[in-house]
C-alpha cells in the first residue's frame, strides 16, 4: 500500500511551526484520510468565526444531528470538561451549542487555549455491545520500531484488556516485520474481531474481512514510512491512535483520534560485523589488566586462554616493567604490540577504558575489544565514562577501521571454535566439558545467569558462550546473526534485559532468519515489571522495554519466548538435546510406573499457550504392550491404556519395551518415559551391592533408552521424580541425550510449550 507521506510530512510540518508535537483531532482526521481509512465529515470553527451554513449542510450529510468537539492542544479527554455535545443540525441550535460548550470549557479547563469547536457527522453505527468497536493504535517503540496494536474499542477497552486472557482483548506486532496476510489472523482471536466477522450467538457479520485489512494495512504503511527513526524524514510518529473504529455502511470509520510525533531520531552507527569474524575465531590476543604477583581477574582470564589451548607465540600481556606472565611475552603498551591483534582483553579500572579506547582508536592496534570492567554505565556516575567510550567507538567506525567492543561489565566469551575462554571464573567453579552436547550458542547480557545456566547444563558443552554485557558497541543482534552463520549451531539461547534503539527489531529479524533455517531461538527478557526494569536499569544500564510487545514481536519472528528462568533451562534442554528429531504433532504416548504420574500427565495436556492430546493407540500397538506385560509378568495388574501404568514392579526391560512399542505407533507423535527410580526392580542407582544392577550396567533404563535414542526419528523425554540419590541418573540420562524432568508434569508442560512454539512458527 502506498501512500503520499509528502502530504502527511506537511500536516506534521505545520504543526510543529507552531511550536507543537501532536496534531488537534480535524488534523487527525485529515491525515488519517490521506493515509486511506475512511473518516467523518468535519467542519472546524475557529473560536468567534461565523459558522458556515452550507458547510454545515454538508458535515450533516441529512443526519438531524451533528457532533461538537472542542479543539484545545491542552485538553486530551473532551468529555471531562464538557468538550462533547451533539446538537440538532440546523443553523441556530448550532450556534448555541458552540456558545454553551465554549462557555462550559472556560469554566472548566480555565487555562487551556481553546481553539474553536470541531464540527462532526453523526455516524449511524451498526452493532452494539462490547467488540463492535475497533480500537487500532500505532507507537514507535525505542527497542523495536513502530508497533501495531489492535483489539477492543470504545470504553471497554480497558475493563476488558484487565478481565481477559493476554491475545483476547488486544493484540500487538511489529509494522515492518509482519505480513499483510498475518494481519487479520493476528488479529482473529480476539474478541473484538469475533464480534465483527459474526462470530456470536447473533451471527451477524458487521464488516467484511477486507474493509478490516484495508484499515490495518494503513496503519501498517505509516508505521513503514512515518513511525520509526533513522530514515531520511524528519518527523517520527511516537503515537497515533484511533479509538474507536466504529462500523458504518460495510466499513470502518475513525470516530476519535490522537497523534503525537517529534522530530526524527538517529539510530547508532551500524558496527563492522566482519570483525565478528576475528573475535570469535583469534589467531592472536592480548590481556591488559593481569597481575604479574596475585591471581587476580586477568590472571584467571590469561591462564583460561592458555588452557584451552591458544596458541601462546601469538598471546601477549600489556604490562609494563615485566619481560613475561606465566610464559607470556609482556609489552609496555598498546603501541608496542608486535601486530594490531585479533581479541583485546580489557581488565583495567573502568576510569581507565575510554582513555584506552580512545588510544586503540588512533593507533589500530586491535580488531575485537572484551570490556570486562564494570561501572561504565550501570553505576551512577559511569555515563561520561560509557559516553566517552562510545564516542572513541563510533570515530573509529566512521574512519573505516575494524574496531568492534563487546561490553562493558562482561564476564567474557568461550569460543569453541576460537579455542579460547576469556570467563574470569576458575575452572574450579565452573567445568566447562570438552565432550559434551557442543550444538548450542548462548548470548547472555548476564554473565551471571549466562554461567549458572550452564552449571545447571552438565551435559553441555557451549559452542559459543558470550556475555554482551552493556552492549556499548557490539549488541545481541549483531552476535545472533554473526552466530548463525555458523551451521554447527542448531540452538541458541538468548538472555536480554534491554534492547540498544532500533536493536529488537534488528534482532527479530535475525530470529526469523535463524528460525527459517530450522533451529531454534530460545529467548527470555528480564524486566516485565516495573520493578524489574528498575532491578535491569541497576545492573547494566539498559532500558528494558515493554515487555507484551516485545514477547508478542519475538513470538511472532519465531522464537521460544521462555517466561521464567526454569522454563528458560527446560526449553533450552529440548531443543539442544532434540530439537532435531520428528516434531509432526501433539499426540502423546506415555508411561509410567506410579499412578499418580499417570494421573498428573493426563491433567496437565492443556495449558497456558499449549494443548497436547493423548494418542489413540493402534490395535497393533495395544497387542504389542499386551506382550511385554505379559514378559514382564505385570499382565494380571496392568491394562493396556495411555498413560500405561506399569506399576512399581516393572523392570528395566518393560519400561524399553513399552516405549519401542508407543515409538512404532504412527498415531504417536511425542513419548515420555516416566519413572520413580525408588523401585528395586530397576537399575537407578550409581552404587549398589549385590544382586543390584548400578546405572552403569548394560541392561539398566539409562542405557537402554541411550542405545534407542538414536534410532529414534520421534523424541524421547524422560521424569525422574525422586532426590538427590538419583541425581547420577539424570546426568546418566542427559548424557545420552535424553532431557529429563524432575516431575512428569514439568515434562509435559515443557513439552507442549515447546512443541506450540514450533508449530506456531
Amino acid at each position: 500500500m502506498t501512500i503520499d507521506t509528502d502530504a502527511l510530512n506537511a500536516i506534521l510540518e505545520a504543526a510543529h511551526a507552531e511550536g507543537r508535537s501532536s496534531l488537534l483531532e480535524h488534523e487527525v482526521y485529515r491525515f488519517l484520510e490521506v493515509a486511506g481509512c475512511r473518516v467523518p465529515r468535519t467542519l472546524f470553527l475557529p473560536a468567534g468565526a461565523a459558522l458556515d451554513e452550507a458547510a454545515l449542510a454538508r458535515v450533516a450529510g441529512g443526519e438531524r444531528e451533528v457532533v461538537l468537539k472542542i479543539v484545545s492542544p491542552e485538553i486530551a479527554h473532551k468529555t471531562d470538561v464538557g468538550g462533547v455535545a451533539r446538537a440538532p443540525a440546523d443553523p441556530a441550535s448550532v450556534r448555541a451549542a458552540v456558545a454553551r460548550m465554549l462557555e462550559e470549557v472556560r469554566r472548566r479547563a480555565p487555562h487551556a487555549a481553546l481553539r474553536g469547536v470541531l464540527l462532526c457527522e453523526r455516524i449511524p453505527l451498526e452493532g452494539a455491545g462490547p467488540g463492535s468497536e475497533l480500537l487500532v493504535g500505532l507507537r514507535h517503540n525505542r527497542e523495536f520500531g513502530p508497533v501495531l496494536t489492535v483489539g477492543v474499542g470504545g470504553i471497554d477497552t480497558e475493563l476488558l484488556g484487565e478481565a481477559c486472557r493476554s491475545g483476547l482483548a488486544v493484540v500487538s506486532a511489529s509494522a515492518t516485520l509482519v505480513s499483510r496476510e498475518r494481519l487479520l489472523a493476528l488479529l482473529a482471536p480476539t474478541l473484538a474481531y469475533r464480534r465483527l466477522a459474526g462470530q456470536t450467538r447473533e451471527g451477524r457479520r458487521l464488516v467484511a474481512d477486507a474493509a478490516i485489512l484495508e484499515t490495518l494495512a494503513a496503519f501498517q504503511a505509516l508505521g513503514e514510512q512515518l513511525a520509526h527513526d533513522g530514515g531520511a524524514g524528519r518527523f517520527t510518529l511516537t503515537e497515533l491512535e484511533v479509538n474507536p473504529f466504529g462500523v458504518a455502511r460495510g466499513s470502518l470509520v475513525a470516530l476519535d483520534g490522537l497523534l503525537r510525533f517529534r522530530p526524527r531520531g538517529e539510530l547508532p552507527l551500524p558496527r563492522p560485523l566482519a570483525s565478528l569474524d576475528l573475535l570469535l575465531r583469534p589467531r592472536s590476543a592480548a590481556v591488559i589488566g593481569v597481575s604479574s604477583k596475585g591471581m587476580n581477574m586477568g590472571r584467571i582470564i590469561l591462564r583460561n586462554i592458555l588452557e584451552s589451548g591458544f596458541a601462546r607465540e601469538r598471546t601477549y600481556v600489556i604490562r609494563p616493567g615485566e619481560e613475561s606472565i606465566d610464559g607470556v611475552r609482556c609489552v609496555p603498551s598498546v603501541a608496542a604490540l608486535p601486530e594490531r591483534v585479533d581479541l583485546l582483553v580489557v581488565v583495567v579500572a573502568a576510569e581507565q577504558v575510554p582513555a584506552l579506547m580512545e588510544e586503540l582508536a588512533r593507533e589500530d592496534r586491535a580488531t575485537g575489544v572484551l570490556l570486562i570492567p564494570g561501572g561504565m554505565g550501570e553505576k551512577e556516575g559511569g555515563a561520561e565514562l560509557e559516553a566517552r567510550t562510545r564516542g572513541a567507538l563510533e570515530r573509529a567506525h566512521r574512519e573505516g577501521k575494524s574496531l568492534v567492543a563487546c561490553g562493558g561489565n562482561c564476564l567474557g566469551i568461550v569460543s569453541r571454535p576460537g579455542r579460547y575462554h576469556t570467563l574470569f571464573i576458575p575452572k574450579s567453579r565452573l567445568e566447562l566439558r570438552e565432550d559434551g552436547r557442543g550444538n548450542l550458542a548462548f548470548i547472555s547480557q548476564s554473565g551471571a545467569y549466562m554461567i549458572s545456566r550452564m552449571s545447571k547444563l552438565a551435559w553441555l558443552s557451549p559452542r559459543y558462550a558470550v556475555s554482551t554485557g552493556n552492549q556499548v558497541d557490539l549488541t545481541v543482534s549483531d552476535f545472533l546473526r554473526k552466530l548463525a552463520e555458523d551451521p554447527e549451531v542448531k540452538s541458541f539461547a538468548c538472555y536480554v534485559e534491554g534492547f540498544k534503539d532500533g536493536d529488537g527489531e534488528s534482532f527479530a529479524r535475525a530470529v526469523s532468519e535463524v528460525v527459517a533455517s530450522g533451529r531454534d531461538v530460545i529467548f527470555y527478557k528480564a524486566g516485565r515489571t516495573a520493578e524489574g526494569k528498575s532491578a535491569t536499569s541497576g545492573h547494566t544500564a539498559s532500558l528494558a522495554g515493554d515487555y507484551d510487545v516485545c514477547a508478542a514481536i519475538l513470538r511472532e519472528a519465531g522464537a521460544h519466548v521462555a517466561r521464567g528462568f526454569v522454563e528458560f533451562l527446560d526449553l533450552c534442554k529440548l531443543s539442544s538435546l532434540l530439537s532435531e528429531k520428528r516434531w509432526a504433532g501433539p499426540r502423546l504416548g506415555a508411561l509410567s510406573n506410579a499412578g499418580f504420574e499417570a494421573v498428573g500427565i493426563a491433567d496437565n495436556l492443556r495449558g497456558d499457550g499449549y494443548a497436547l492430546e493423548l494418542a489413540r493407540l493402534s490395535d497393533g500397538t495395544r497387542a504389542r504392550l499386551a506382550e511385554a506385560l505379559r514378559r514382564g509378568k505385570l499382565d494380571t495388574l496392568v491394562d493396556v491404556r495411555n498413560p500405561l501404568d506399569l506399576t512399581p514392579m516393572a523392570s528395566d526391560e518393560a519400561h524399553e519395551d513399552a516405549v519401542r512399542a508407543l515409538l512404532a505407533d504412527p498415531g504417536v507423535d511425542l513419548v515420555l518415559c516416566a519413572t520413580i527410580p525408588l523401585t528395586p526392580a530397576m537399575a537407578t542407582l550409581a552404587e549398589t551391592t549385590p544382586p543390584d544392577q548400578p546405572i552403569s550396567s548394560p541392561g539398566s533404563l539409562v542405557n537402554r533408552l541411550g542405545r534407542l535414542l538414536p534410532e529414534a526419528e520421534k523424541p524421547i523425554v524422560c521424569s525422574l521424580d525422586s532426590g538427590a540419590l538419583y541425581d547420577p541418573m539424570t546426568r546418566a540420562l542427559e548424557a545420552a541425550g535424553l532431557p529429563v524432568f524432575r516431575s512428569a508434569d514439568d515434562a509435559v508442560r515443557t513439552l507442549g510449550v515447546y512443541l506450540a512454539g514450533r508449530r506456531g512458527r
